[in-house]
Order: C-alpha cells, then structure tokens, then sequence
C-alpha cells in the first residue's frame, strides 16, 4: 500500500494518481489539513505531496513536525519515498538542512539533468513546472540529479528517496487554481505555456511513478 501525504485541499495528487490507477497500485490519501492522523510506524513506499505553507511553519500547522519524524523513519528504515516541492523540502527538513527564502519560481521552467552515472533519472534539458519561493540545502550523502540556473537544487536522491524541487504532478485545472491571483498578464502567459507542455509533463510524471515503483531503478 502506498501512503500519499496531502497538505492542502488545492495540492492533490493529480497526475500522480491518475498513474497509480491505471497501473491498479493501491494507495491511500491522508488529509493531513483536515486532520488525518499520521501513521505510527513508516511506511514502505511513502509520497510527500507539495503545499502552500513552509515546512519551518510548525506553529501554524501542527502535523509538520510529526511528519517530518515520520519522513526521516521512513528514510532510516530505506523506504521508497518521493517528494514533491514542500515534499523536497520536508525530506532536507527531517535532516536538519536549511531550509529558507530563495528566488521565487512560479510557472514553467527549463533545468538540465546533472547526468548522475548511476541514476539517469532525468535528461540533459527538460521543462517543468514550479510554484515556490524557498529553496533547501541537499541532505548529507544525497546525489544531484537536476539542477536549475535560479535555483540550483531541483532533484536529488538520497538511498530510495527522491526529491524532486517542481511538480510533476500538477494538472491543468490546478495550475488555473494557482494562477488565479496572478495579474492578467502573467496568467494568459501562464495557462498559454501550460497548454503545450502538460503532455510532456505528464509523460515526466508517468516515469516519475515507474521508477518509484521499482524502487529508483530506471
């Protein structure tokens, strides 16, 4: 059973989802905005959706540090773990990395591939999709494997965890929710570029899941 952690009723799982049904992989969603408990023990293949809060706004949101105990169990006992954005952040969190301010990224985004000789999860340039204003610092012993020119930590994998800094996930209808407080502008350009490229997205997020389910071998 795969455990799906959910911060925001606006942060679905989206194509994620979609995937792991058509593959008929049972999963469950915990809720945690609307008080879902979280589980005592890890575990064994754990994703870590996005959110609008940070993960340092433990006072606002109660369930952050018990999830973060959780993601850094889940991590130790070697689960296979994805997170996504808040998800990433969370991860560098749970491990006592930095996680701070950085240059705000909101839409889609052209990062390149680090060409990892043992995981080459990404290609030399692909495009994604972003909707962040802080960055992290890489958690000790992880690997690089995608990098941008603003932000620099895009996606990383630590032993069975990968984090990955965009969305993957992300549809069409969730991006328009997202953008709705943009000015006219930025938001016709926004869903203009979303129509062309959430096929190719789709396409990342569908090997995204491939790999989880095989445990990063891709």
């Amino acid at each position: 059973m795969i455990t799906i952690l959910q911060h925001g009723e606006h942060e679905p799982a989206g194509t994620i989802e979609d995937c792991l049904v058509a593959r008929n992989e049972p999963f469950r969603i915990l809720r945690l905005y609307e008080g879902d408990a979280l589980p005592d023990d890890p575990p064994g293949r754990l994703i870590v959706l996005g959110g609008q809060m940070s993960v340092n706004d433990e006072d606002r949101f109660p369930f952050l540090a018990p999830e973060k105990a959780l993601v850094r169990k889940a991590i130790a006992r070697d689960a296979i773990v994805l997170g996504i954005c808040l998800g990433a952040q969370m991860i560098a969190a749970a491990f006592g990395k930095k996680v701070c301010a950085g240059e705000k990224e909101l839409g889609w985004r052209t990062i390149q591939g680090c060409n990892d000789p043992g995981h080459r999860f990404f290609p030399g340039e692909f495009e994604v999709f972003h909707w962040h204003k802080e960055t992290f610092d890489l958690p000790d012993g992880a690997r690089l494997l995608a990098a941008g020119t603003a932000v620099k930590n895009q996606a990383f994998l630590l032993g069975h965890t990968l984090g990955v800094q965009f969305h993957p996930e992300v549809t069409e209808p969730v991006i328009a929710f997202w953008a709705k407080d943009l000015c006219d502008h930025e938001r016709l350009e926004m869903m203009k570029d979303t129509t062309t490229k959430t096929d190719g997205n789709r396409i990342l997020c569908d090997a995204i899941v491939n790999a989880f389910l095989n445990g990063w071998k891709m």
